[in-house]
């Protein structure tokens, strides 16, 4: 009985660690994220931040663009630190020079979802690729 637990275990384990090496797709785990959450407000660019989250512009809005309210870039590929989204993500962007709420906007505050803020956090350690 032990023996089949541990190797239960140990089976669990090692699928847990075959997904954490899986790519975060940006197209098909990212993006309906800001359908879902962001892009009632960042539609055209013209939103506070000048960020659109729209489909066709969301990656090139982010992905090596400057920020409007702090001096990191939107998404430094392979550095969550020194990405300004993720910063807003978890609401600590005042400590890197930002400014406005974080993100997503709602009344009463709430940040993303733990499981959902590690996407972007992956996406970012693996490179932030267009995929």
């Amino acid at each position: 009985m032990k023996t089949s637990i541990a190797i239960g275990l140990g089976s669990a384990l090692i699928a847990m660690a075959a997904s954490a090496d899986e790519a975060v797709s940006y197209r098909t785990q990212l993006q309906p994220i800001f359908n879902a959450q962001c892009v009632y407000c960042h539609v055209t660019g013209a939103e506070n931040g000048g960020l659109n989250l729209a489909r066709a512009s969301s990656y090139a809005s982010l992905v090596g663009a400057a920020s409007t309210e702090s001096p990191l870039q939107r998404v430094t590929p392979g550095q969550p630190d020194k990405s300004y989204l993720w910063h807003k993500l978890n609401g600590t962007h005042v400590s890197v020079g930002g400014s406005g709420n974080a993100m997503p906007m709602s009344d009463p505050p709430r940040l993303l979802e733990p499981a959902q803020r590690a996407l972007f956090k992956a996406w970012i350690e693996g490179g932030a690729p267009n995929n």
